[in-house]
């Protein structure tokens, strides 16, 4: 920034002055950047500082839903790091299903690959692998299909990382692949990079 101020100082000003808005912009910046990178314990904690902020006052549904939908697969992921004990973020994580499932009866088209790739990470939460494995399968398929190639690449990243927890490499390995695919053709070349980092582990555990 110009002048020395910093995204913390303007974070920091924004909050004592109580520009809610500001507050809200740069929490959900940093929600969004974190969460792509792949740091959910960042993410989780700016979720919860956002709390203060909420983006589900603000009435602008289009962020108001990806919010949710980021929301609640940080939430399932951080409810499976945390174990069985913990139902807090498993808790967070099934309401932002239970929405995202009365939106896509509004809207198949805009919403049906978020809920399938929730309701896949909340089946992998459960160990329910049979339900798992059909919702990441039609996650991907209708992001495909409804031309959400970001969304089409994290369904595919998603799913990679379930094998390798399941550990099927060969299919975590063909998966990481078509997520690279996707995201080289939405122009995100950090997220490449770090598919790439995930490749060269899968790989490594294969050989």
């Amino acid at each position: 920034y110009n002048n020395g101020v910093t995204e913390e100082t303007c974070f920091a000003s924004a909050r004592q002055s109580k520009e809610i808005s500001v507050c809200r912009l740069i929490c959900m910046t940093r929600k969004y950047l974190a969460f792509f990178k792949g740091d959910f314990d960042t993410a989780g904690a700016v979720y919860e500082l956002s709390q203060k902020y909420s983006l589900y006052s603000i009435g602008r549904q289009t962020i108001i839903l990806v919010t949710m939908f980021i929301d609640g697969l940080t939430a399932l992921y951080l409810a499976r790091k945390h174990g069985k004990e913990d139902t807090k973020w498993a808790g967070i994580g099934f309401r932002m299903l239970e929405s995202m499932k009365n939106w896509t009866e509004h809207s198949t088209w805009n919403f049906s690959n978020k809920c399938f790739l929730l309701e896949a990470e909340y089946s992998f939460l459960k160990e329910d692998h049979k339900r798992a494995i059909y919702c990441y399968n039609a996650s991907i398929e209708s992001a495909r299909d409804h031309h959400f190639i970001h969304e089409e690449g994290l369904a595919e990243e998603k799913l990679a990382f379930y094998l390798l927890h399941e550990r099927c490499q060969k299919g975590a390995l063909d998966h990481f692949y078509n997520a690279k695919k996707c995201y080289e053709s939405w122009g995100a070349h950090a997220l490449v990079k770090n598919v790439d980092k995930a490749i060269a582990i899968a790989a490594s555990g294969f050989s």
